[in-house]
């Protein structure tokens, strides 16, 4: 018997498989958000290496994109790593101010969304996963408002997200971090 995500990743398969169009039909956007349980990580972590490995065996092409790595490169690459690790240790309030104009540009589009947007270039689907870690300096709801206009629209981009949905709100750790209205959200119970 499936489990509720593998069925809702399901869901997310037949989507970007069959019937891309419906994606992004009436919100204008080609985003879909599957949240599930913050507990169940790990295991939707390689339900979701699955589900990419599934979508390239039928010829797609997937920009598979680990959220946790992109923002460690991203931080290397600004030769600021090793100041972020020893901040985080001083002065975490100082830290997660510094991160949100380092990786988002105070709402301009932000070097992780540039990334996704250059790989979703190239791709069928792109899939961003083990996104927990942009909380609570970045939101999901603000790094999907920059990709809006800057992403193909034939290009499904899914946001697995561990949290639930309240009231079209993302709540991750029982607090909201936002909304953002124009995603299918394919949520958890």
């Amino acid at each position: 018997m499936l489990s509720d995500f593998q069925t809702r990743l399901e869901e997310v398969e037949r989507l970007v498989r069959e019937d891309r169009e419906d994606v992004g039909k009436r919100a204008g956007v080609p985003f879909i958000v599957f949240t599930y349980d913050p507990a169940d990580e790990i295991e939707v972590d390689e339900e979701i290496r699955s589900l990419i490995e599934k979508l390239e065996y039928h010829d797609q092409t997937v920009a598979a994109i680990d959220m946790r790595d992109l923002v460690f490169s991203v931080l290397e690459e600004r030769g600021i790593l090793d100041n972020v690790i020893d901040l985080e240790r001083r002065d975490r309030e100082q830290l997660l101010s510094g991160l949100k104009s380092s990786l988002l540009d105070d709402g301009e589009m932000g070097q992780l969304a540039s990334a996704i947007a250059t790989q979703a270039e190239d791709a069928d689907t792109v899939i961003v996963y083990r996104m927990g870690i942009l909380y609570p300096f970045a939101s999901a709801s603000t790094l999907m408002g920059q990709l809006e206009t800057n992403t193909p629209d034939e290009t499904p981009i899914v946001f697995c997200y561990p949290a639930t949905v309240d009231d079209k709100s993302l709540r991750f750790l029982d607090e909201s971090e936002g909304t953002y209205y124009r995603a299918k959200v394919i949520g958890h119970e």
